[in-house]
């Protein structure tokens, strides 16, 4: 991968390539699938940082200690699929000032997603996320050629 072509990125719910549904309790749902446009890449790394904050129907936010999250990769079928993030309790996740205090993805090694993949967020609560008064950030890398394996 040619670093000269890496670039940061900043991934959120506002993004025209994010697919968005409620959540079902104690269910894990998928609350924003981002589909990688074609002739681009992302390549996620453990430097990278996420937040976010779930609301319910409530309306209020869910319980920090009873929601889970996780990030899923799958590739364009949505056959194979790979965690990257979680499960981890959404307490983790709730810092959005301070970098240092962000949730971090424990990767060894860079994952790269190539274009048509997903990458998923994916909630489970004992109540129902509304993901209209729900958002996040991650904060990654993109490359604007397609990546090669």
């Amino acid at each position: 991968m040619d670093q000269a072509k890496v670039a940061p990125f900043h991934l959120n719910q506002e993004d025209g390539n994010i697919t968005k549904s409620d959540g079902t309790a104690a269910t894990w749902t998928d609350i924003w699938k981002y589909q990688v446009p074609q002739k681009q890449g992302i390549v996620l790394q453990a430097k990278d940082v996420i937040s976010m904050y779930l609301e319910d129907t409530g309306p209020a936010e869910v319980g920090a200690d009873t929601c889970y999250v996780q990030i899923e990769v799958r590739d364009a079928s949505e056959q194979d699929k790979r965690i990257v993030f979680g499960p981890a309790l959404y307490a983790r996740l709730k810092e959005f000032q301070d970098r240092n205090l962000m949730a971090r993805l424990p990767l060894g090694a860079p994952v790269k997603v190539y274009e048509r993949q997903w990458i998923v967020i994916m909630v489970k609560d004992d109540g129902t996320i509304d993901e209209s008064d729900s958002y996040f950030d991650l904060y990654t890398s993109k490359v604007a050629v397609p990546l090669r394996s």
